[in-house]
């Protein structure tokens, strides 16, 4: 069970997940020591918050790339990537597919995009891996 400071920080990273977050921030939200707002936080999570941060980011990014804006360097600078080619990269290794490949195929070839990415986001979405499933996009 997620505790109330682990909270804070999700809710904090959902509403800052496209300026940059640090150390300090994430304390802040959790009350607590940088040192000891990390640990709790890993504990709950098996990551620490920048992997969290990371994730979520590339999440909101594929979601940001189904939608009107479909420009690579624009969601990428909008997801506080630092350029087109290490958010290519890191969404290429998240994923399974280049950002660009992605926002313009109409069905999934063994990707490996989290379920959520896929549908309409909604309050109490689980991620689901989808693997070798016909879906249309």
């Amino acid at each position: 069970m997620e505790n109330s400071a682990v909270k804070r920080i999700k809710t904090y990273i959902a509403e800052h997940i496209q300026e940059p977050i640090t150390a300090s921030d994430i304390a802040r939200a959790a009350g607590y020591s940088q040192f000891h707002a990390g640990r709790l936080f890993k504990e709950a999570t098996g990551l620490t918050t920048f992997e969290y941060i990371r994730r979520e980011r590339l999440l909101e990014s594929a979601h940001a790339l189904r939608g009107e804006k479909t420009r690579v360097i624009d969601v990428a600078l909008d997801y506080v990537f630092d350029s087109h080619e290490g958010f290519t990269r890191a969404f290429t290794k998240a994923f399974g597919i280049a950002p660009k490949r992605f926002a313009s195929a109409k069905t999934h070839d063994d990707w490996l995009i989290p379920y959520r990415v896929l549908t309409p986001k909604t309050k109490t979405e689980e991620t689901k891996m989808i693997e070798k499933t016909a879906v249309v996009l």
